[in-house]
């Protein structure tokens, strides 16, 4: 990795597309869709619905006399472009480089992109804008870098060999050899693998042009430099380089409908700087510049904000190092060369990784020279600020520490005994027996026969490891309790990765931790008081979820449940999901008293018939339920705030029954959309952003 790379660990993103005249998109998508969501037949959507019944509704009440997206390209001004704007926007939030989005899926090229004619030269801002961007960069010292999408909906050339040897490649090749790129931000590159886009040729040449030159890991390249977390970050420390893409707020692209609350304050952006520093990554955060050019103020008041304690600090940011641990929710631990850096993110002065065990402690200066006292305890730093006045963002301390003391030396050692083989504690069992595990590991894959209740001694206590394969197969009637299972290798994208395996009826998983999926293939299961990635069952009948937490990696689905009938899901927290729970063509299907909270969908219904969801409790979630297709639905008693919606209806459902909710704080009730027989009443609607939409029907 090139030297700047460490020494500048924050960036600016900067996304616009011809969505960007519409500049809306339901809260929590990502506007620059926005063609996409109108339901146009473009290629390689994914994950993203299409259409959009929300963009639908907007687009009918604001630009109904636009039938083609291509059609804004006159209303994409830019007239009042500045990029000496954007870049002192950058300088004064303590970012050292920025990565241009050249070319997003919508084929819009910001340069005179070769071989093309879809540029901002011929239409929309008539100027050069990368062109431009790229030389405010250079003089005010900024690492410029191109985001660049192999998808394009733009050129019919798409997908074919002449796109790949006529557009991607000559494109490519002419940010970094005429404008300098040093970064190579690829995207739209899951339609097709590596042979079809020839990505180590592509990137192997433009490597020769400057062989300091970035790529991130969205080439389909073997050996990317970078690796990208979008919207998530890591749960520890990553030791290869890697870096953090999200917007201030939910969208990349400018959004009109997210409000100042929808946005990250300058105290959250320094607290997520910060954190992802502190786990060894770089942040670039996103903004999206309006159809004039502008940045808006939303956007750049936080950054703004943010800036005066990122440049205050920009040694205990710039250059710095992990330490052994990265930190907590309230405290991050960087190091900048020998020196400590422990940071305070709430004025509470509580180190809990520098207690005795850390080594000793030797001296604690506040970086802003406040006098301080502190005591090092046994499980804790305590630091006390005698000004009494915190400091503003987080406070700094540099902490001396010397080397813990080595372990003792042992005269005695004591045997450890290994992981112990599973399958043959099993192999006799006689059904209506309990096997009781001990403390320890035990190996998999193992099958529990028939009748057999496998039990453990607390998921802290008792492991089972199925290493690559699936680490539990359950029999009819056999039980799981009280251990903690992984397995399934590692676990790829947002597909489930399977660790158990519900193979046989009449079956119970009960207060486990589960690392990973539980994979439901037989009626009559039951999963309770368990803590898991998330559950998926096919064709099964009367599948009961109940009082068990499930935490994902924001692009997967919680609870899947597809076909079968009399379903339940209920008293279950999900969280970190982009669907917490789908369930699709199946009849009588229960989902009550669930906290959510998820990106886009909280409770999803496909295709089903009398669906009761009641009683449940949604935050920050797009769609709090959406009743897609199917019939005679109850969405009743539910608790929704801070989302875009309190329940969609859409795509022929029929018979519909939505009655007794709460939606506060939503940009929207009800949206009906080409539906038959809804009967609303009764509904609380409070603080809505725009009440004229309480209730929005349609076509």
């Amino acid at each position: 990795m090139p030297a700047w790379w460490e020494q500048r660990r924050f960036g600016m993103f900067v996304h616009a597309n011809l969505a960007t005249v519409p500049a809306w998109s339901p809260i929590g998508q990502y506007s620059d869709w926005y063609r996409s969501h109108l339901g146009d037949a473009v290629p390689d959507v994914l994950l993203h619905p299409t259409p959009m019944v929300e963009v639908l509704a907007h687009h009918r009440d604001r630009w109904g006399h636009v039938e083609r997206f291509d059609d804004f390209w006159p209303l994409l001004s830019f007239e009042r472009f500045d990029p000496d704007a954007w870049t002192g926007l950058a300088l004064a939030a303590g970012m050292g480089y920025t990565v241009f989005v050249a070319k997003h899926h919508d084929g819009l090229c910001w340069w005179d992109a070769p071989g093309t004619d879809r540029t901002v030269l011929h239409d929309g801002p008539g100027r050069n804008v990368l062109a431009e961007y790229a030389a405010a960069c250079e003089r005010s010292g900024l690492v410029f870098g191109t985001y660049y999408s192999l998808l394009d909906w733009g050129d019919d050339r798409y997908q074919g060999d002449d796109y790949v040897d006529r557009v991607l490649h000559p494109h490519v090749l002419d940010l970094v050899e005429r404008y300098g790129s040093k970064f190579l931000w690829g995207d739209g590159h899951w339609g097709h693998g590596p042979d079809h886009w020839r990505s180590q040729v592509l990137i192997d040449t433009a490597r020769e042009l400057d062989a300091e030159l970035i790529v991130n890991d969205r080439w389909c390249l073997e050996g990317s430099d970078v690796a990208v977390y979008e919207y998530h970050t890591p749960d520890g420390i990553v030791e290869q380089p890697w870096e953090l893409c999200r917007g201030i707020a939910y969208s990349f692209c400018h959004n009109r409908a997210e409000r100042a609350e929808h946005h990250m304050t300058g105290r959250e952006i320094v607290a997520l700087l910060t954190e992802v520093v502190a786990k060894g990554g770089n942040l670039l955060l996103n903004v999206g510049p309006a159809a004039d050019g502008t940045i808006p103020e939303l956007q750049a008041e936080p950054l703004r904000d943010a800036g005066r304690w990122i440049t205050a600090h920009d040694d205990v940011i710039s250059g710095s190092q992990p330490w052994t641990v990265w930190g907590d929710e309230l405290t991050r631990y960087t190091v900048t060369g020998e020196r400590l850096n422990a940071i305070d993110l709430t004025g509470a002065g509580t180190f809990e990784a520098l207690g005795r065990r850390a080594g000793r402690v030797r001296s604690v200066e506040a970086f802003d020279g406040a006098p301080t006292l502190w005591e090092q305890l046994d499980d804790r730093l305590q630091i006390r600020r005698l000004d009494r006045s915190p400091a503003v963002g987080a406070a700094v301390y540099h902490v001396e520490l010397e080397a813990p003391p080595d372990a003792p030396i042992e005269l005695f050692t004591t045997p450890v005994d290994g992981p112990i083989e599973l399958a043959p504690l099993l192999a006799d069992v006689a059904p209506n027996s309990i096997v009781q595990l001990g403390d320890g590991t035990y190996l998999g894959p193992v099958r529990v026969p028939a009748g057999v209740t496998l039990r453990g001694l607390g998921h802290d206590r008792t492991v089972i490891d199925g290493r690559e394969t699936t680490a539990v197969t359950l029999a009819r009637g056999a039980r799981l309790e009280h251990v903690t299972v992984r397995g399934g290798g590692q676990r790829i994208a947002w597909f489930p990765q399977r660790t158990v395996n519900i193979a046989e009826p009449h079956t119970l998983v009960l207060g486990c931790h589960i690392d990973g999926h539980i994979v439901v293939s037989a009626d009559d299961s039951r999963i309770r008081a368990c803590h898991a990635s998330g559950v998926t069952a096919t064709g099964v009948e009367r599948l009961v979820v109940s009082r068990s937490r499930f935490t994902g990696m924001r692009w997967d689905v919680g609870i899947e449940i597809a076909g079968g009938a009399g379903h339940v899901v209920e008293s279950c927290e999900l969280q970190h999901h982009l669907c917490a729970i789908r369930i699709s063509d199946a009849v009588g299907a229960t989902v009550r008293g669930n906290t959510i909270v998820a990106r886009w969908w909280g409770v999803h219904l496909v295709r089903t018939e009398a669906s009761i969801v009641v009683g449940n409790a949604f935050a920050h979630t797009m769609r709090a339920v959406d009743v897609d297709a199917g019939a005679l639905a109850h969405v009743n008693g539910n608790a929704v705030r801070d989302g875009d919606s309190g329940c969609i209806a859409e795509h022929g459902a029929s018979g519909i029954d939505v009655s007794g909710n709460r939606w506060e704080r939503c940009r929207i009730g009800l949206l009906a959309w080409d539906v038959t027989g809804l009967n609303h009443h009764d509904n609380d609607l409070i603080d809505l952003h725009d009440p004229d939409h309480a209730i929005v029907v349609g076509p």
